[in-house]
């Protein structure tokens, strides 16, 4: 209804002054104050009147004026230049036979430009199982590329393995304390988590070629930085994370299309590897050497690619990464919790100086999410194990909760997220009172199963509580418009809870069914409730039940 409204004043507009720039300012708003009889208002007239110097009343007499049929629409202006905007309640009616009747409550939420678009999200290191740490990120990244792909593009979701560097080397030497204490003269730097053990029992029992090392590390004058770790050894250790991990992310039904290795990277037969970077910088001159003989990137905050050493540091590789990608794609985006904030400008300062294009790249940073048990922050260790898995949280709360409150809040603020309402069932869980509304509607349209096919009369539906579920329903392309296309999953479960609150206000004062006989107008409203519910939570990930 907002679409229409606003082509009807781009329309007024254009034929009043001629000036496709005054289009722009066109915004159209929900009345909210109950008494105000209008369902949408525009302060366009007060917008213009700073413009042009005229009175905003006069200015919106003449839009209202050059307005096309707006049949079914009642238009008043308001001082000092409102206009306001009341659907009649025959064309408020109708949503519910469009939307009971409709195969596609999506339909308009396509693109109209088909693109290849990389998503990579979660890449947590392969160094310890996911936590509830990377849950936000796990589900906000998994959500996008499904809006990504209703809108109608072709998405690939990627996780990057960093299975190359000392956080590797750490992670091989804390399974190998397990089997030999003299793996490790420092045990404080590394992982402690109980998997370490589970991944040690595996190298004894499938006979996994260990490093050679003395009895005594004091013995060989020796400390565990020497220590040769067989590739064999490192691969079987992070197959087995990367097992793992994908086991964590099954029971959350998500899957990933391409799971990257970063030493695939240093593959003869990668075009793109890291020192071919090096190479194609140093010919355009945006590197140079501090005297070390490291290389660094020439920015505002300049940037070391390769050590004094001659080893390659993370930022080397995952700049090597982002070329590939763009190489492949037409548009990249990349899932980072909110600390990577200062590495944007590095990897678009790296990206602009091999020649691409960084506004293909989008980087969506993820605020920290706080969990909290009766009353208490959960406090994580990685390095100490002292965390609680992901599958863990999904075993307790199930992932319903899990999708529905981690996408309660727009990315850039901070979530707390508490258990102890997770696991409710009653009306302050707001998953589990949408999931409710619709399995109370299922046993209703079950009692009266033949209701398609009887007659209904909408004018009867004249309750202020009936006025007020078909005006809610009536937002709804509205709100999943802007839910898929600005990628924006908070407006959809604040919608739910919305519509949810209205039904049940509604069946608990209305009777729908009396003695056994059924209001038939009442139950396609439920019904086209109903609908939208499911359609909502399925684009959550999210169940619907019929029975609860």
């Amino acid at each position: 209804m907002k679409d229409i409204i606003k082509n009807m004043l781009a329309d007024s507009i254009k034929k009043t002054y001629a000036d496709d720039k005054f289009v722009e300012l066109i915004e159209v708003q929900n009345v909210t104050a109950k008494n105000i009889k209008a369902d949408y208002f525009t302060n366009i007239s007060m917008k213009l009147a700073k413009e042009l110097k005229i009175n905003p009343i006069k200015i919106a007499d003449q839009i209202v004026k050059n307005l096309s049929s707006f049949n079914d629409i009642q238009v008043d202006i308001v001082k000092p230049g409102y206009i306001n905007f009341l659907v009649e309640d025959t064309k408020k009616n109708n949503i519910i036979s469009l939307i009971n009747k409709s195969d596609d409550l999506l339909k308009n939420c396509k693109t109209e430009k088909k693109l290849r678009i990389n998503v990579e999200f979660v890449s947590a290191n392969p160094t310890g199982p996911l936590h509830i740490g990377h849950g936000r990120g796990v589900i906000y990244g998994n959500i996008i590329a499904k809006f990504l792909i209703i809108q109608g593009h072709d998405v690939t979701k990627e996780y990057y393995v960093n299975d190359h560097g000392n956080q590797i080397r750490n992670l091989c030497l804390s399974i190998l304390t397990h089997i030999n204490e003299n793996y490790s003269e420092n045990k404080d730097d590394l992982y402690q988590g109980d998997y370490t053990k589970e991944i040690a029992l595996l190298l004894e029992k499938n006979n996994i070629k260990l490093p050679d090392i003395p009895k005594s590390l004091d013995e060989a004058h020796t400390t565990s930085s020497h220590i040769n770790i067989p590739n064999d050894t490192r691969d079987f250790i992070v197959k087995n994370m990367i097992r793992k991990i994908k086991d964590q992310l099954d029971k959350l039904d998500i899957e990933f299309d391409n799971w990257f290795y970063e030493t695939s990277l240093f593959d003869k037969a990668n075009k793109y590897k890291p020192e071919d970077l090096i190479t194609k910088l140093r010919k355009s001159d945006d590197i140079y050497d501090d005297g070390t003989d490291a290389i660094l990137l020439k920015a505002e905050e300049p940037r070391v690619l390769v050590k004094s050493d001659g080893t390659y540091t993370y930022f080397a590789t995952d700049l090597a990464y982002h070329y590939l990608k763009l190489k492949e794609y037409d548009r990249v985006i990349d899932i980072w919790g909110a600390d990577h904030h200062g590495y944007i400008p590095r990897m678009e300062a790296g990206l602009k100086a091999l020649g691409h294009d960084i506004n293909k790249l989008d980087v969506h940073l993820i605020q920290f999410a706080n969990l909290f048990r009766d009353g208490e922050k959960i406090s994580m260790s990685t390095r100490k194990g002292q965390y609680v898995e992901l599958d863990q949280l999904s075993d307790e709360i199930g992932k319903d909760a899990i999708n529905f409150f981690y996408l309660t809040k727009n990315k850039d603020q901070h979530l707390d997220f508490d258990l102890d309402i997770a696991i409710k069932q009653n009306k302050n869980n707001p998953v589990y009172y949408i999931q409710y509304a619709h399995a109370r509607i299922e046993k209703i349209l079950n009692e009266v199963n033949d209701y398609k096919s009887k007659e209904y009369d909408f004018s009867s539906l004249n309750h202020e509580l009936e006025k007020e579920l078909i005006s809610t329903l009536i937002k709804f392309e509205e709100v999943s418009n802007k839910t898929i296309m600005g990628l924006q999953p908070q407006l959809m479960t604040h919608y739910l809870q919305k519509l949810a609150q209205c039904f049940h206000s509604y069946y608990a004062n209305i009777k729908i069914l009396n003695d056994g006989k059924a209001d038939y107008s009442k139950v396609h409203l439920i019904a086209a409730v109903q609908k939208v519910i499911k359609c909502g939570l399925d684009l959550l990930n999210i169940n619907s039940p019929k029975v609860m």
